[in-house]
């Protein structure tokens, strides 16, 4: 039983991440065609409308979930709404191609789980084996995309934990540890070819760190600015949520939060997208901004995350939380030079990351992968006072 569960998590959690990939490629293939067709700044509104209006017509054909409730529903895949799947997964592609400072998380997920039903259906012997298969799915998916099978793992574990589904049917974490490996192998397999970039690879600067402890104080500083990140938007998700429920329907919030958001983009076209792709030149980019032009950018970008989520654009959270964070660390080098840029992008990143999304271990395993650990010292203090200002905040959720 052991053998063929393991069976399952690494044959089906290394096709679930080739299928992540093509589905990024998808989206990016999307988010290319659609910004390419022109630079003008009358362009940036239309197009943002444009996916404003595209996504609240399927609004209501799919379900009203953010991506911590998305990702508690796959573990039961056979009794998943396969239409309302379909049209979140839609709404989610739509988001990422039409400029939504959203991560592409809640469109992988959705194919997958998609994916995961058909698999269940024709070879779950058990109720146990089906969740196995969702949880490979959606482990699987995350881990291509993060490059970080054990943050993927852990990010999955601790949503079950919130959801309630920790029974003796669980899937044991070493096995959604196995089929997050799994994942990567199937997803960089296919995006060497299709994804020139492969997946996110974030080049800091070199550093060493010292062995007097300096790097720990060091590092308070852009932890604390990183970590205003998630203040902005847990309170201003908090604030559109309640504002635009009493402005109408789901529809009608939808083009009024993506009215907001397209005037915010026009000013500011640098909060639009993700942020993945806008890291590898936040280095550059910081060299000739000032420090207002980067605290400004910094909170704008929470605040663009906020205004998506709470009008329907599917999205998660983590990347315009790392792009935030590391503009905001940015800041503090720019007000105390001799803070290393290496440690203030780190500390600054995973504070954002922990104060917004409210999974510590998690953003610690993925920040460590992605930036390595030239720097343990920033990531320490950045967990810490990301968590201690989360514990402080609302609910990420509602």
């Amino acid at each position: 039983m052991m053998m063929r569960s393991a069976m399952i998590a690494a044959i089906y959690g290394m096709l679930a991440g080739a299928l992540a990939a093509v589905t990024l490629w998808c989206m990016n293939t999307i988010n290319h065609w659609v910004w390419s067709l022109s630079d003008a700044r009358w362009y940036v509104p239309l197009v943002i409308m444009l996916g404003g209006v595209l996504i609240a017509l399927i609004r209501d054909a799919s379900e009203n979930v953010d991506l911590t409730a998305q990702l508690a529903q796959v573990h039961d895949v056979l009794h998943l709404k396969k239409r309302s799947t379909l049209f979140l997964a839609l709404s989610a592609i739509i988001a990422v191609g039409f400029g939504g400072a959203v991560g592409p998380e809640a469109g992988l997920v959705a194919v997958v789980s998609e994916a995961s039903a058909v698999v269940a259906i024709l070879i779950a012997r058990s109720r146990v084996e089906a969740r196995l298969i969702g949880d490979t799915g959606t482990v699987a998916a995350l881990s291509g995309l993060y490059g970080a099978p054990p943050g993927a793992a852990v990010y999955t574990e601790s949503d079950n934990v919130l959801s309630h589904h920790l029974d003796n049917e669980s899937t044991p974490l070493p096995l959604k540890f196995l089929g997050a490996v799994a994942g990567l192998g199937g997803f960089l397999l296919l995006a060497r070819w299709l994804i020139p970039s492969g997946g996110i690879r974030l080049g800091l600067p070199a550093y060493i760190a010292p062995r007097d402890g300096s790097d720990l104080l060091w590092a308070i500083v852009p932890a604390l600015l990183g970590a205003g990140a998630g203040v902005v938007l847990r309170f201003s998700r908090l604030y559109t949520i309640h504002v635009l429920k009493q402005l109408g329907g789901l529809k009608a919030q939808t083009l009024l939060g993506s009215a907001a958001f397209a005037l915010l983009v026009t000013v500011v076209p640098a909060v639009r997208f993700s942020g993945h792709h806008e890291l590898v030149h936040l280095l550059a980019y910081g060299v000739d901004a000032n420090w207002l032009m980067l605290f400004g950018l910094g909170l704008l970008k929470a605040l663009a995350l906020a205004l998506c989520l709470s009008s329907g654009w599917r999205g998660g959270e983590i990347f315009p939380l790392l792009f935030a964070g590391a503009v905001l660390g940015l800041v503090a080098v720019a007000w105390f030079p001799s803070i290393p840029v290496t440690l203030a992008l780190i500390a600054g990143m995973t504070a954002a990351a922990t104060s917004g999304m409210g999974k510590p271990i998690a953003v610690l395993l993925i920040i460590l992968l992605l930036t390595g650990a030239s720097a343990p010292s920033a990531l320490f203090v950045g967990v810490l006072v990301g968590y201690g200002v989360m514990r402080l905040l609302p609910p990420a959720h509602h």
